[in-house]
């Protein structure tokens, strides 16, 4: 280590030629030159102006025992610079002096502002500078770089200190700086700061010209000032006085003398004077208005007397001589100190507001005494208040319907599509008014007469839905009563045995049209006859209208439930799949009325027996029907009741060709005749495969390859729709397995779950022992259920979704399109992709209704956050059009067929991923 690199100050060393031998760093960055450039030069170079005599007094230093001290001007990169020489003589082989080089302006600085003062401006976040006009070099304490967030440095020149400032602040400082060195002018001027790590700051500057230095030393001195926290609250404050500027309540501040000490626009233009009329004038006197002034004063005695808000109304004649509702109120206001410093006033006009106050009581006197039942509910149809006549009308009382939805009272006499076009008419029209059947608390079902109306604000927002009914008690003498009379049941208002028979018969023409299956129930409460002779026929009466209610909550609201004898019942449903279907009803309905019914203080427990006839696609006679349903009632009845049974319709022909196919159908399970086809999915965009669908096929040695459709009914019929399930899902699960063992890019596996096996098959415990056995993850399975199962088998479906979801097992709809989708029912439920009908995606891009059905479909998956998937597409153009509308999955012909697993791999291994198709103009 040299002698030089010890000195914090700048130095250097010199032969007796007065050459430069060494310079260290400090005086390198006070002058501004490399090293390189110094090492051998002469001393003289280093000096803006080198006499003789300046010279001589070097080697008068060598005989002084104390360092020679010379004042001297350094010549710099920058211009020049006062400085002090301290010589020594420093003797070794080639060096004969050490000179210590000192700033004179840094030294002067230094003394006037000494380390106490330095650290009260730290405090303060203020800084002293000083600019060398000839030089642009500035000196400043050490808080200024504090401010600028720089760290020290040996020389600080203009051009770093401006380059800090904010663009758009940075040429008025400038202009500050040129005219005080010009025409003296002194400097105050704002700006910004953008300090090396982002932050920005706020700063005020104040200088003026030196007066004590000369014109060729001129110099600049100033203080600068961090003055951020000031500016943020100056600007809080001038928003303040905006609003309160903008207010159009009068707003004044007054001392505890009653001295007016501000006022806003509104107190001014109420008085009809200005602000120094106003300001520091006694309150009284400035409020022309006696019975105002009076009321004012005595508000604020009040307020300040007992340090506590006072409020009060005044009615005054306004502006256009009207009489106007004025609110009075003055609120106490406290200094720092916490001591009473005066009151705030505020006077506002509340004409409209005790109107509506004043109509509002109004409004709840007549809501209160009407003897029409009033509903209200908020925007999402949770009841907010109901009135006495409500409570009366339907035996609910406030405190059980509130939060609650009005569809407790659904009767379910009323199709779907009937509320579909109330709510369809009241969103358009803002109102409906009609007939309606719903029912009371006890069970019983009346017609009423229903007004409902929207309520929106005057920006159109939705506030409220009100209802208002009444009994329709009008009609009870009309022809349309008499109808009412003939077709229903008075005690259950069900249908009765006449028009469940016309409904019967309808039902039958339509499955002659649509070939859709039909089935027929009878329902038998056994001994009902014993009810009404230990308990009275009152006690039967209710039993029998409790049991309607049961039966009709767990059918759908399209079905018939009809009252057809004293303890018959009878039931149609259209549309079955299969028997299994009907079985599945059937003990749905027996376990409904399991539960005891509580009627009149009574704990009654009834069953029930019950005959099926189903008609999957031969029946044509309403008889024939009956006749089957009958006989089952009665099988079951001799064989000791509370049980079902089910026997199907079928032509001689039909049913041996039937019974042939679903013998050949065991046979081939047996046999192995059927195998498993699998079709690819891909990523719209990319074209890589995401996973692949698993599809059963029936190998039937002389029809060839069966297509689900057809053989999975007989299956179900045949009893071994459950073990078909077992094998397709196991050898799937294997052949996956196998797969990605060897590596295959085959994604995820997804199995179709059928409505039967939903019903039949603990599924959730079938899928966890399936993943066990064959080493899957849950998320490597994907299992589909179409939208149709949500709707009938909601509450079960809930239930296993949420198992299904614990497994890690991903959830898809299918055939999203086909039916109605309740976005209510999917927030409950994990579903992780809805898949597109392929019926919307094969007439694509031509058809615009099918293209605006899939554009909703798209829409809600995106607003769920659900993943999609369009089946069926064939062509390049279908593809391009999912991509633009933002569908990424697809899978269909377009991409490959439904392929056995040895072509699968061989186009796996042939080509890995497929690459995706060109866009046209590619």
């Amino acid at each position: 280590m040299s002698l030089l690199s010890a000195i914090p100050q700048g130095a250097l060393l010199l032969d007796q030629g007065l050459r430069i031998t060494e310079v260290n760093r400090p005086l390198l960055e006070l002058i501004g030159k490399p090293g390189t450039e110094l090492r051998g030069t002469c001393f003289s170079d280093l000096l803006a102006y080198a006499s003789p005599a300046l010279l001589a007094q070097f080697d008068i230093a060598t005989h002084e025992a104390s360092p020679r001290r010379l004042n001297i001007l350094l010549a710099t990169k920058n211009g020049q610079l006062r400085a002090q020489l301290a010589v020594s003589p420093y003797q070794n082989q080639e060096t004969q002096w050490l000179v210590m080089v000192m700033d004179t302006a840094r030294s002067e600085l230094a003394n006037q502002y000494p380390a106490h003062t330095e650290e009260a401006q730290a405090f303060a976040r203020v800084a002293n500078w000083q600019l060398e006009v000839a030089t642009g070099q500035v000196r400043v304490t050490r808080t200024w770089y504090d401010i600028w967030g720089l760290p020290p440095t040996e020389m600080l020149m203009l051009e770093d200190a401006l380059g800090l400032i904010h663009p758009d602040d940075r040429p008025r400082v400038e202009q500050a700086l040129e005219q005080a060195g010009e025409s003296h002018a002194p400097i105050q001027v704002r700006f910004r700061l953008q300090r090396p790590d982002g932050s920005e700051c706020w700063v005020e500057g104040t200088g003026h010209i030196d007066p004590r230095a000369t014109e060729s030393d001129a110099r600049i001195c100033g203080v600068v000032m961090d003055i951020t926290e000031r500016y943020r609250a100056e600007q809080a404050l001038s928003h303040y006085s905006e609003i309160l500027a903008a207010s159009s309540e009068r707003l004044a501040f007054v001392d505890p003398e009653h001295h007016i000490r501000a006022v806003n626009r509104a107190f001014l233009n109420a008085l009809d004077r200005d602000y120094d009329a106003v300001i520091d004038q006694p309150l009284g006197r400035v409020i022309s208005d006696q019975t105002l002034g009076a009321a004012l004063q005595q508000a604020l005695e009040h307020c300040l007397a007992h340090a506590k808000e006072h409020a009060e109304d005044l009615r005054r004649p306004g502006p256009d001589g009207e009489p106007r509702d004025l609110e009075i109120r003055v609120s106490p206001h406290h200094g720092d100190d916490d001591q009473l410093a005066g009151a705030v006033i505020n006077v506002r006009d509340v004409t409209l507001v005790r109107e509506a106050e004043r109509r509002l009581l109004q409004s709840a006197a007549v809501y209160a005494a009407t003897s029409e039942g009033v509903l209200i509910t908020d925007p999402e149809g949770g009841i907010i208040a109901v009135n006495a006549a409500f409570s009366r009308i339907t035996g609910y009382t406030e405190a059980e319907v509130l939060g609650r939805n009005p569809s407790l009272l659904n009767s379910h006499w009323h199709p779907r599509s009937f509320f579909v076009g109330m709510w369809r008419h009241l969103l358009k029209h803002g109102s409906w008014i009609g007939e309606v059947w719903n029912r009371r608390k006890d069970g019983e079902i009346y017609l009423q007469r229903l007004a409902i109306h929207r309520i929106v604000d005057a920006r159109g927002n939705l506030l409220n839905y009100v209802g208002v009914f009444a009994e329709h008690s009008a009609t009870l003498n009309t022809p349309r009563r008499a109808e009412y009379l003939a077709h229903y049941d008075q005690l259950t208002k069900l249908p009765n045995r006449l028009l469940f028979n016309s409904r019967l018969e309808h039902a039958i023409e339509l499955r002659q049209r649509k070939q859709i299956p039909l089935a027929l129930f009878l329902i038998d409460l056994d001994r009902f006859a014993n009810i009404n002779t230990h308990l009275g026929p009152q006690i039967g009466d209710e039993l029998l209208r409790s049991v309607a209610l049961r039966l009709r909550s767990e059918i759908r609201p399209a079905d018939t439930l009809a009252r057809l004898s004293a303890n018959q019942f009878g039931l149609i449903f259209e549309e079955i799949p299969g028997i299994g279907e009907a079985e599945s009803i059937a003990q749905r309905l027996q376990n409904c009325l399991a539960a005891p019914f509580h009627i009149r203080e009574h704990e009654v427990f009834v069953t029930a027996s019950i005959g099926i006839a189903f008609d999957p696609s031969t029946g044509r006679d309403r008889d024939l029907l009956l006749a089957k349903a009958e006989s089952a009632l009665r099988a079951v009845k001799q064989g000791g009741r509370n049980a079902y049974r089910c026997l199907a319709i079928h032509t001689d022909a039909a049913a041996e060709e039937r019974q042939r196919l679903i013998g050949q159908l065991r046979e081939g399970l047996e046999r192995g005749d059927f195998q498993l086809h699998y079709q690819p999915r891909v990523d719209v965009e990319s074209g890589r495969w995401c996973g692949i669908e698993a599809m059963a096929r029936w190998n039937q040695p002389q029809l060839g390859l069966v297509a689900p459709e057809r053989f999975l009914p007989l299956t179900d019929d045949g009893g071994f729709l459950v073990e078909l399930g077992h094998w397709t899902l196991n050898r799937a699960c294997e052949q996956f397995q196998r797969w990605r063992s060897r590596g295959l890019p085959v994604g995820r596996l997804a199995l179709n779950v059928s409505e039967p096996l939903l019903l039949r098959l603990d599924l959730a415990s079938t899928i966890a022992r399936a993943l066990d056995t064959h080493g899957l993850a849950g998320d490597q399975l994907e299992l589909e259920f179409t939208e149709g199962l949500l709707l009938k088998h909601s509450d079960q479906i809930v239930e296993l979704f949420a198992a299904l979801h614990q497994l890690g097992v991903h959830l898809t709809l299918r055939d999203v399109g086909a039916g109605w989708l309740a976005p209510s029912l999917l927030r409950r439920l994990s579903v992780g992709t809805l898949s597109i009908h392929r019926g919307f995606i094969e007439n694509l891009p031509e058809a615009q209704e099918d293209l605006d059905v899939v554009h909703a479909i798209v829409a809600l998956a995106q607003s769920f956050e659900i993943g999609l998937l369009a089946d069926g597409v064939r062509t390049e153009g279908q593809r391009e059009l999912l991509l633009t509308i933002g569908c990424p999955h697809a899978q269909g012909e377009l991409y490959a067929p439904p392929l056995p697993p040895e072509q699968l791999e061989h186009r796996i291994s042939q080509k890995p991923e497929p690459r995706p198709p060109k866009l046209r103009g590619s």
